[in-house]
């Protein structure tokens, strides 16, 4: 069942119950005060008769000796009386001996026996055969030798007539409230639970793959707000998913390209080793034969030792304080000579700067962005290294005038095996790990690392470390 219609179920319940339980409390409470002034009107009119009777006996002497001689007169008065005309009621002797009855119903005999000198009562009788509801009263008549029993009867058919009456209308109209609350109610529930719906919905599509699904937000209540953590959720979700679909497909690509590094020397040196083994070669060929060997062997054992680096770092950094002027200095004193070899000029300038980290990691950073900027330039080029300590941390920069990085390239030159030129790569004995294992040491030393190129101008990269302090 639709959360709506239990909400309409329930509420109809609730209401129906409510107003069946108040309206019989009204009917019942309404009835009960009508009824008890009915009781105090039976009982006032029979104390009236019974003084009326009592002066009446009075005046005319009447006892119980002379009942019988002054009776017959006695009732004519009150067949005469238009008082008593009016009333229905009876008298009767202690050995229960109708003296005078005027009454439209049986006597309650009962009522007469449990009645004494001192004492009044009433009963309430449905009388079947008339088909009414009477009150019957009964008192003494106190003569002056005796006493009398008076009897006298009150119709209160209509008061039940009315309740009975009271509770069809009452059924009505809970009838009728209940359709029209039925409907209220429905539309209501549906108003209130729309928000619910749209959240389901969107559940839905996102669990059907459809990460792009959000849940429609309206108000500032309970449902609104938990449609914006569902958003919130959706959003994380889709950004996680992204990032683990970008990470899958760069596993995919560094095995491919792991492969594919691998495949090529190795197919090099299993060639050259099966000629040497198979065939009887001139030195010249074996010698030849034996270079690419050791030349596609040192390859793979770069190929090695880099992913190792790549592998490794930030698993057993040493965290010690690096003075980053020093290290930057002996940098230069490492490659300048690679430069000078290519007749590059290598420009170094480095403020004082300390940083925590790992002096090794950094120092591999910075040789491979000088590698890479020495490989991009022509001999007669131009490569700057720049340290500056700034309120962020301390920032490495390395520019070169080389050839350049095509735009669509720049956001993936830190991917492993990623290269822009692999023919000129490969043949400078890269392997496209260089930048990948700068990025990661940047990103272990809680760093950034941002690359600006125009392809023919050259290209100039930024290392931001954080965690710097100036030296005195």
């Amino acid at each position: 069942m639709k959360f709506s219609w239990k909400v309409t179920l329930a509420t109809l319940c609730i209401l129906v119950a409510s107003f069946s339980v108040g309206s019989y409390l009204l009917v019942s409470l309404s009835f009960r005060s009508a009824l008890d002034r009915e009781v105090t009107v039976a009982q006032e009119e029979m104390q009236l008769l019974r003084i009326s009777y009592e002066a009446m006996c009075a005046a005319k002497g009447v006892t119980l000796e002379n009942m019988d001689a002054v009776g017959g007169r006695v009732r004519r008065t009150l067949e005469e009386e238009p008082y008593f005309e009016n009333h229905h009621f009876q008298i009767v002797s202690e050995t229960g001996e109708v003296i005078y009855s005027a009454l439209t119903a049986s006597s309650d005999k009962e009522l007469l026996r449990s009645i004494t000198p001192q004492s009044a009562g009433y009963t309430i009788r449905r009388e079947e055969k008339l088909g009414r509801i009477m009150i019957h009263c009964a008192g003494a008549v106190s003569l002056a030798d005796g006493t009398l029993y008076l009897e006298t009867v009150r119709d209160i058919t209509g008061l039940f007539t009315d309740r009975e009456t009271h509770y069809r209308v009452y059924q009505y109209l809970l009838l009728l409230v209940v359709a029209v609350s039925g409907c209220m109610l429905f539309l209501l529930s549906n108003w209130l639970t729309q928000p619910i719906r749209s959240l389901g919905s969107a559940a839905a599509r996102l669990a059907q793959g459809d990460y792009t699904s959000r849940a429609r937000v309206t108000g500032g209540d309970e449902l609104a707000e938990l449609s914006r953590s569902f958003n919130m959720m959706a959003e994380a979700i889709e950004k996680n998913v992204g990032e683990l679909s970008a990470a899958k497909q760069r596993q995919e690509d560094f095995t491919a390209s792991f492969v594919h590094e691998l495949k090529t020397p190795l197919t090099s040196i299993i060639g050259y080793a099966d000629m040497l083994r198979s065939s009887a070669l001139p030195p010249d060929k074996q010698y030849k034969a034996a270079s690419y060997i050791f030349s596609e062997g040192k390859r793979l054992e770069r190929l090695s030792l880099s992913l190792m680096e790549l592998l490794a770092v930030g698993h057993s950094a040493e965290v010690l304080p690096v003075d980053m002027q020093r290290l930057l200095g002996e940098a230069e004193k490492i490659v300048r000579p690679a430069m000078d070899a290519r007749e590059l000029t290598l420009t170094v300038s480095a403020q004082p700067g300390t940083i925590p980290g790992d002096g090794a990691l950094l120092e591999t950073l910075v040789l491979n962005l000088l590698d890479n900027a020495r490989k991009a330039s022509s001999p007669g080029g131009q490569v700057t290294l720049e340290g500056e300590a700034v309120p962020e941390g301390y920032r490495i920069r390395v520019t070169d005038r080389g050839r350049g990085i095509p735009a669509g390239e720049l956001d993936r030159i830190t991917e492993a095996f990623y290269m822009v030129d692999k023919s000129r790569s490969r043949a400078e004995g890269g392997a496209g790990l260089g930048l990948a294992l700068c990025r990661k040491i940047a990103e272990t030393h809680g760093g950034t690392m941002t690359f600006s190129s125009r392809e023919g101008e050259g290209t100039r990269v930024d290392v931001l470390l954080g965690g710097a302090k100036d030296e005195e």
